[in-house]
């Protein structure tokens, strides 16, 4: 007999956790150091992220699913406002380095489809469903890691852990580190610059080389 999944209300929530309106308990840290910008616990159930279901009317996710994400959203969301309460900014535009954890007793899906329904709670929903806006793109995660931590009472430790980084921003022609790559291209490119001709000679395209033996030619 398969064990019955557990619900909201069978976890033990500690004392310290938040109260979310419409979403799951969250304890939060705002600061947490060691390289993260937010890191939050949230006291819900996991569920798997399922297949859309195609019918004459459309293509639609599970209803289920939908209000799970929805709680599990509005939960993260609770934790960003936290955040941005002391004064600081959240770049939910920015790329991103994510951390997952995850703590059961029954590993009741695969790990990247168990990772993938906090993913869809967490970035920005349009419709009905809020979304966190801790991120507006899946493509915006530069670094993803997931673990699933075996315990042995799903009441007493079912919570999920989520550590998140903002990135900097993509190096563009005017940054301090891309400038001097940048610079150095345009030496290459025109001859122009700091570059010894001795330098710029050896760097002769083929299509140059195979114009100065031409040339050499012609003028025998």
């Amino acid at each position: 007999m398969s064990k019955r999944r557990i619900q909201p209300e069978d976890i033990n929530v500690p004392s310290f956790a938040h109260d979310v309106p419409h979403g799951y308990p969250v304890q939060v840290q705002t600061s947490p150091g060691l390289g993260w910008d937010l890191v939050v616990y949230v006291f819900a159930p996991h569920m798997p992220s399922p297949r859309a279901r195609v019918t004459s009317r459309g293509t639609f996710m599970p209803s289920d699913y939908r209000k799970h994400c929805e709680r599990l959203g509005a939960s993260l969301a609770y934790a960003r406002g936290l955040y941005e309460a002391e004064g600081k900014v959240w770049r939910s535009g920015a790329p991103m380095r994510l951390d997952l954890a995850l703590w059961g007793e029954t590993q009741n899906g695969d790990l990247d489809n168990l990772a993938k329904t906090v993913m869809d709670a967490a970035q920005l929903h349009r419709g009905e469903e809020p979304g966190a806006e801790l991120w507006q793109n899946d493509r915006q995660i530069r670094s993803l890691s997931v673990d699933w931590i075996d315990v042995e009472d799903d009441a007493a430790w079912c919570q999920l852990v989520l550590r998140v980084r903002m990135l900097p921003p993509p190096l563009t022609s005017g940054s301090p580190i891309a400038a001097p790559r940048m610079a150095r291209k345009r030496v290459i490119e025109t001859g122009t610059g700091d570059d010894p001709p001795k330098r710029r000679t050896a760097r002769k395209t083929a299509k140059e080389r195979q114009e100065t033996t031409r040339k050499g030619k012609t003028s025998v």
